[in-house]
């Protein structure tokens, strides 16, 4: 059995090594997991609470975007009164998870992993949660469409990883809490106002539309104020370290990622304080949707 995991792990991660004694101490730590079961709240959290994946090809350093979506079966036909209607059948949110068989991502950003990922031998799944990141090792199984919206299907993953300290802490930020952003890239320049779609210790990513995204350029200083319920909070400089695109259910959602430069504890002590206030408004909001869901999502 030991064996077989080796090998899977060998497989989603070609370049690392798993001497015996590493093996045996993460799977009696539940750093590797192999029970679908349990690897199954991480996919219900990820598609009840839209994280945005990171998808790796191959074990190549390229980075994929993608979100989880739900198998909904199609519409019925039915007749009512005389008349044909299309009718949507009972459906449980989330419920083909489940079945734990396969699980519906929609396509890569950049697109050009849609064409590797069709050709690739593994695939690896990252996501993140407050604590660690979860990475689940899957391959590709086919091209379909969930309710005419072009999906990938991957196989409902082999194992996963938990990686503790893969990244700096980011706050994902609730659709209702009233937190925005304002940058500026020169005197006299208008203000761009964006909403910001998650925050940390180091810097803020925020949502913008596709012509807004071309005004920024990688490394670019601007000037950022951060207003939490119409209130400024934080007066900064920051630097454009990526602009990327991620799909989201309707469209493309393009992100801009900028680094904090912290002048001063104090300023370094307001952006900790946003960042607690954001993490629990979400907090907040992950156990309404475990509430409503009657699944228990990983914060």
């Amino acid at each position: 059995m030991r064996e077989e995991i080796r090998k899977r792990l060998q497989h989603f991660y070609p370049g690392e090594a798993f001497p015996a004694e590493m093996l045996e101490a993460a799977l009696h730590n539940g750093e590797i997991v192999t029970d679908k079961e349990k690897i199954l709240p991480y996919l219900q959290t990820a598609l009840f609470d839209e994280k945005v994946l990171e998808v790796e090809l191959d074990g190549l350093p390229g980075i994929y975007f993608s979100r989880l979506k739900d198998d909904l079966p199609d519409p019925v036909e039915d007749e009512i009164e005389g008349q044909n209607v299309f009718i949507e059948p009972e459906y449980e949110p989330g419920g083909y998870l489940t079945e734990m068989d396969h699980i519906v991502t929609l396509p890569l950003e950049p697109g050009l992993g849609n064409l590797h990922l069709r050709y690739s031998r593994s695939i690896v799944i990252r996501m993140f949660t407050s604590a660690f990141a979860v990475e689940m090792g899957t391959t590709f199984e086919d091209l379909a469409k969930v309710q005419d919206i072009p999906v990938l299907r991957l196989a409902f993953p082999e194992l996963a990883r938990i990686v503790r300290n893969a990244r700096e802490f980011r706050a994902k930020v609730p659709e209702n809490l009233n937190f925005i952003v304002s940058i500026e890239s020169g005197e006299g320049s208008p203000e761009l106002v964006a909403v910001p779609v998650n925050i940390s210790i180091k810097g803020v990513a925020f949502a913008v539309s596709k012509q807004e995204q071309r005004s920024f350029q990688i490394d670019q200083r601007y000037t950022i104020k951060l207003y939490l319920e119409d209130e400024l909070r934080a007066n900064l400089v920051g630097t454009v370290r990526h602009l990327s695109r991620i799909r989201k259910k309707n469209g493309i959602e393009h992100l801009c990622g900028v680094e904090f430069d912290l002048s001063s504890r104090t300023m370094a002590a307001v952006v900790e304080s946003l960042v607690a206030t954001v993490q629990r408004a979400h907090l907040k909001e992950l156990a309404e949707k475990s509430q409503l869901s009657g699944i228990d999502l990983i914060a």
